[in-house]
């Protein structure tokens, strides 16, 4: 998994499993909190406290320590406080770990952007001199300030761009994507892809209409490309389709792709291995629409796929 440029909060004793009846969590400042989901326009009377759900790799240093499934939330103490901003729920292996002046180490996925990883810096470990003397007397920040990850509104931007472009003519290539793109637009522009994608599809797979569920309502459901954006295919919802993990790899490995008139193809030779089965049962079937017309998948895309990727 590709993550975005870190974060860092060096760590306060209340942060720590060391600070006797204080609620559990990492408290994150105001200043960083565009860089994670943003939810401080979420909260109200009724809502004094918000979270979303999001995974977390734990590492100390080097050493991975777990996958967890974690929240961050956005708290107003029934609307009578200030909020405060928390990573809490599940990483107790790591807070057990922390002392004060530790350095936390924050990193959000570039696609999967409720999946992060957090790496637990010690005093004792060698890079923790040489981050320190880089902060300069910061407590929190982007660890590299001339190179800070993505923030919310620079993805709503690209949403907001991506909408306008499903308007106009459709293009089947970004000639800017690759070596001309920036790093910014480059994530900020998955990341819109995968939003409005997701948004706009009926929360199903096109092909198999399933997709595996977490009880905290996240499922595998992936904003796939027809044109592969490694091919410079571009990030218009026509050039989408939403797919599990199973058929996304399977489409973009050309064993299964989508006829003119959206029906589900499989090559005869994909069909005649046994491991298959299930996939040559979708043959022939009609694929699964986002809820606008404007919105479906386009037909030229998917002509590119069946004569340059379907096997």
């Amino acid at each position: 998994m590709d993550f975005d440029a870190p974060i860092y909060k060096v760590l306060a004793h209340n942060d720590t499993g060391q600070a006797a009846g204080h609620q559990g969590g990492f408290v994150l400042p105001k200043d960083l909190e565009d860089y994670l989901p943003l939810l401080r326009n979420a909260t109200s009377p009724e809502r004094p406290t918000v979270d979303v759900a999001i995974t977390a790799d734990l590492f100390a240093g080097s050493r991975f320590i777990e996958s967890v499934e974690t929240r961050y939330q956005y708290q107003t103490w029934g609307g009578e406080r200030s909020p405060e901003r928390r990573i809490t729920g599940g990483i107790s292996s790591l807070r057990n770990l922390a002392e004060k002046d530790d350095i936390l180490i924050i990193e959000r996925g570039v696609e999967q952007d409720d999946h992060y990883r957090f790496t637990l810096i010690k005093s004792g470990m060698p890079e923790y001199g040489k981050l320190m003397a880089s902060f300069a007397g910061k407590r929190w920040g982007a660890v590299n300030s001339q190179m800070p990850p993505i923030t919310e509104a620079e993805v709503n931007e690209a949403v907001e761009q991506l909408q306008e472009n499903a308007e106009r003519e459709f293009a089947l290539f970004d000639q800017d994507a690759g070596y001309n793109e920036s790093r910014s637009r480059r994530i900020s522009r998955s990341r819109a892809f995968q939003r409005i994608v997701r948004q706009s599809y009926r929360d199903e797979c096109s092909l198999c209409r399933l997709g595996l569920r977490h009880p905290d309502g996240r499922s595998e459901l992936e904003a796939a490309h027809i044109v592969s954006r490694f091919l410079k295919g571009s990030d218009d919802i026509r050039n989408g389709l939403l797919l599990c993990r199973r058929h996304h790899w399977a489409f973009d490995r050309g064993l299964v792709g989508v006829s003119d008139n959206y029906k589900i193809v499989v090559p005869d030779k994909v069909m005649s291995i046994a491991q298959n089965e299930s996939l040559a049962a979708l043959a022939g079937q009609e694929i699964a629409f986002p809820a606008f017309q404007e919105s479906y998948p386009s037909l030229e895309a998917l002509a590119w796929h069946r004569t340059n990727i379907l096997v």
